[in-house]
């Protein structure tokens, strides 16, 4: 499409999501746009006398991802760590971890992501003792696939200093073997802070071929917009927004929504940037703040013990004042703020600083965002309407989580929680993603299990609690008009609607004309971003 003043696109299923024709037999694009939508005989008639073609063939035409929560700096980094996801048990787990090892120079860090105590056969974490002998001297830490929990070796942590005296830091723990006081070499939240800093950084070119290939990753899944949470891997925003202005005139995109790390703030402000500052291409989003962990790794934050460890509901990462001041600073500068909330009582934390600073003003639109939304009370999605905030619900989630959220809090709680349809009810603005690299960043898997609520292999029959399932259209629109409201754009992009931006993928079939355990197995054909093609199978 490069060059061309207009396109004619027919011959398929047009997918726009436009509340006036939202099945149109033909569109036309032009300098970067959708100039029309309509029957293909009028649209023929009036612009095919000075335009190319584009033929679906039978295929389908659909606006383009936004995947509004993911860390696609860490997915491209993790793509060389070694790959623990899935892993069945801590056996095989120390037998990857050994082949890792030994491609590695003697000094040189053994990392790595994605195992999951509750998939191992051993039922229990991994421990020190149990890398130690596969590592050969070399220091490792192995993080949890949620990423708020890592296990490292007995190298790792002497040169991180931490011994059987080591205070837990704040928003920490470090687990200590109870017999002996002395470290296991699990760390929770900020405690794996402790060796990452002693962890050399991997350099600007080792960033940018990361970075690369995750967003050509992204691109051939079919996104065209991001909000990546960066900051942190980059080492500050200044790099963060200098790796994608390096990547992103060759790839074309994805359009970038970047939030920034909670410790860059004073730099962000020092740099006169706010939400929205920018281009179409790479601009400024929220201020990415935390309250809690995961509840993978139970530390997400509840009003109530675990139902499975009565004697934890969680950590807080950090002292609730300062944190409402955080978000009340952020405010009061125009920026919006995304926060981490996966307990119930993080959603608490998370509605009542936003609560605060939009009464302390200046009045304005932030759309505060709220990340995760796991577990939740009957009360709260009112509170999320009032207020104006938007839930960012990552629905991949529910495909392993499913196999364990009961016993973790309690059949009660878990009727409540993973309430996506009862956030769109109580007409809560939600949008999807994936948070990558906990999950495959390919939003189709969002959408299957935003419709279906199964696991990969079709369980259970029916969907888990199957009233929160969503209509494929509601699917779709988490990842497309959902994620363009979070991000201030809805009004230029999200939907194929005439002035908006020709951001669109080709599938094999709609989403919708399919059976819906299909959904996840449906094939990504192209991506165009501003009417270019920028992905093609």
């Amino acid at each position: 499409m490069t060059g061309e003043p207009r396109v004619l696109v027919t011959g398929g299923d047009i997918v726009t999501l436009d509340p006036f024709r939202p099945r149109p037999e033909a569109m036309v694009v032009g300098n970067g746009h959708v100039l029309a939508l309509g029957p293909r005989d009028e649209l023929t008639s009036r612009w095919g006398g000075g335009a190319s073609r584009l033929d679906l063939d039978g295929r389908a035409l659909l606006p383009g991802f936004t995947d509004s929560h993911l860390h696609l700096l860490s997915y491209g980094l993790m793509l060389d760590q070694v790959q623990l996801a899935g892993c069945p048990s801590v056996r095989l787990m120390t037998e990857l971890v050994a082949e890792g090892a030994a491609a590695l120079a003697k000094d040189e860090w053994v990392l790595g992501r994605g195992w999951d105590q509750d998939l191992f056969a051993e039922r229990r974490y991994p421990a020190r003792g149990d890398l130690d002998p596969v590592t050969a001297g070399r220091p490792a830490l192995l993080t949890r696939g949620c990423g708020h929990c890592s296990v490292a070796n007995s190298r790792a942590l002497e040169l991180a200093g931490i011994t059987r005296d080591t205070i837990d830091p704040p928003g920490g723990r470090i687990e200590r073997d109870p017999a002996t006081g002395e470290p296991t070499g699990v760390l929770h939240e900020r405690a794996a802070g402790l060796v990452r800093s002693v962890i050399g950084d991997p350099g600007f070119g080792v960033k940018r071929r990361g970075l690369e290939r995750a967003m050509g990753l992204a691109l051939s899944a079919g996104l065209v917009a991001v909000h990546p949470d960066d900051v942190r891997s980059a080492g500050d925003a200044a790099t963060a927004c200098n790796l994608y202005r390096e990547l992103l005139p060759s790839l074309g995109g994805p359009r970038v929504r970047l939030d920034v790390s909670e410790f860059a703030l004073d730099e962000l402000l020092a740099s006169g940037l706010r939400t929205g500052s920018g281009d179409p291409m790479l601009s400024i989003g929220a201020v990415k703040l935390f309250v809690d962990g995961s509840l993978g790794a139970r530390s997400a934050a509840l009003t109530r013990p675990y139902a499975d460890d009565p004697g934890q509901s969680g950590i807080v990462v950090q002292e609730r004042s300062a944190f409402m001041g955080q978000v009340r600073r952020a405010h009061a500068h125009g920026l919006q703020v995304a926060i981490h909330a996966i307990g119930d009582l993080a959603v608490d934390w998370s509605l009542d600083a936003i609560e605060a600073a939009q009464q302390a003003g200046p009045a304005w639109e932030p759309r505060h965002r709220v990340v995760h939304v796991q577990i939740t009370r009957p009360d709260q999605p009112p509170r999320f309407a009032a207020l104006g905030a938007v839930a960012e619900i990552q629905p991949k989630f529910v495909t392993t989580d499913k196999l364990w959220v009961d016993a973790r809090v309690g059949p009660e709680r878990a009727r409540t929680s993973y309430c996506w349809k009862t956030l769109l009810d109580a007409g809560v603005h939600c949008a999807g993603g994936s948070d990558g690299p906990v999950e495959p960043l390919h939003p189709l898997l969002g959408l299957y299990a935003a419709v279906t609520r199964q696991g990969l292999d079709g369980q259970p029959a029916g969907g888990w609690y199957p009233d929160q399932r969503l209509s494929v259209e509601q699917a779709l629109r988490l990842f497309t008009l959902g994620g363009a409201y979070a991000g201030h754009s809805e009004q230029w992009r999200g939907s194929l609607s005439p002035g908006k931006a020709a951001d669109f993928v080709l599938l094999d079939r709609a989403p919708d004309r399919v059976d819906p355990g299909s959904i996840k197995d449906l094939a990504v054909l192209a991506t165009y971003i501003g009417g270019r093609c920028v992905f093609e199978a």
